[in-house]
């Protein structure tokens, strides 16, 4: 009998694993509140002032190599989809101040980055701490729950690490709006 409850619990752990995300039951997760300083130290950007709005939330740091294949693909995606009242926001994390505004000065970075020292926003948002991580947000709060890879944290959160394609973030940006 031990042995049949032992096998059921792996059968689902191994489910729930590997439940893609638009196929686990459940509330969708919503925005977490938060204000974090602008890494322009020009004030800081809260949760609260992006209700309503489409975004999409990128966690890097300047030595992430996927980060610096997808800092030109999320500027673009910014520039091209602001005016429809896209948000695109940059989460910096685990880098020096001088070395984060290095990459937004090559990267030509012109939407928000605000720096998540403690990772506090990014360990309410999903259960893996890694970079790059994007989040698609609607416009009512709720996260995405079909990320562009599949990727999903334990906690149920919509995750992608890897650099995302342009295709893959082309579509889920027209989706949120």
């Amino acid at each position: 009998m031990l042995a049949l409850i032992a096998l059921v619990a792996a059968v689902a752990l191994a489910r729930l694993v590997s439940t893609p995300a638009g196929d686990q039951a459940g509330p969708p997760k919503k925005l977490p509140g938060f204000v974090l300083p602008l890494l322009s130290g020009k004030g800081t950007l809260s949760g609260r002032s992006l209700e309503g709005s489409p975004v999409v939330i990128n966690f890097w740091a300047s030595w992430c190599l996927p980060c610096r294949e997808e800092a030109p693909l999320l500027e673009r995606a910014w520039r091209s989809y602001r005016d429809d009242g896209l948000m695109v926001i940059g989460v910096n994390a685990r880098d020096s101040e001088a070395d984060a505004k290095s990459f937004v000065r090559e990267f030509d970075i012109t939407y928000p980055v605000v720096v998540d020292e403690d990772l506090e926003l990014m360990h309410e948002m999903s259960s893996i701490e890694g970079w790059p991580q994007t989040f698609f947000v609607e416009r009512d709060g709720d996260l995405s729950t079909v990320p562009a890879r599949g990727n999903r944290g334990r906690d149920g959160a919509t995750v992608d690490l890897g650099a995302l394609e342009s295709a893959a973030l082309k579509r889920r940006i027209e989706a949120l709006l």
